[in-house]
């Protein structure tokens, strides 16, 4: 067998195990009130914990203490571009971090890494023509990324931005 299609193979077998694993939650809808943003979340693995007052996000707490989602939206009255949001981000929320993933497009970036003992994966995305800026974040135990891995991957294929603009005019 030559290597490409044994490469193939393995391929195929962790797509189809990610899949599985994914498909095994029970996947629920969370759409924030204020920003219309919106993602599936396994119910099964998070509850919520705490909102904010504003209505522009809220905390879910891994079940079993592993793991935290953040989820959230805020007005852009900084002026952030994509980069310098990227940037700040990196340097107050995961300075701790070694950084070992940051792809970035013209209205959203991601970035994900590690620590010693955790491992976190953050993806934002600008709306509103960057005046709203969108994300969620998990960060979960460095020894369950086999299991997380595919959660990070549900939660970030049906995360959408707010579409109702004119809705969330900044003040």
């Amino acid at each position: 067998m030559s290597i490409r299609v044994v490469a193939s193979i393995v391929g195929a077998v962790a797509l189809m195990t990610s899949a599985v694993a994914r498909d095994a939650f029970d996947w629920v809808p969370y759409v924030n009130q204020r920003f219309g943003f919106s993602l599936r979340y396994p119910a099964s693995l998070f509850e919520p914990e705490r909102k904010s007052d504003a209505g522009d996000g809220e905390v879910f707490a891994g079940m079993r203490g592993q793991g935290r989602l953040l989820v959230g939206a805020l007005e852009n009255s900084e002026g952030y571009t994509v980069g310098s949001y990227m940037n700040m981000i990196r340097q107050q929320s995961y300075a701790g971090y070694d950084v070992d993933y940051a792809p970035r497009g013209t209205t959203w970036f991601v970035l994900s890494g590690e620590n010693d003992r955790d491992v976190f994966y953050e993806k934002v995305i600008f709306s509103c023509s960057g005046r709203i800026i969108n994300s969620f974040a998990l960060i979960y135990p460095k020894e369950s990324k086999r299991e997380f891995d595919p959660i990070v991957e549900g939660i970030e294929k049906t995360f959408r931005p707010g579409q109702d603009c004119g809705r969330y005019a900044t003040r």
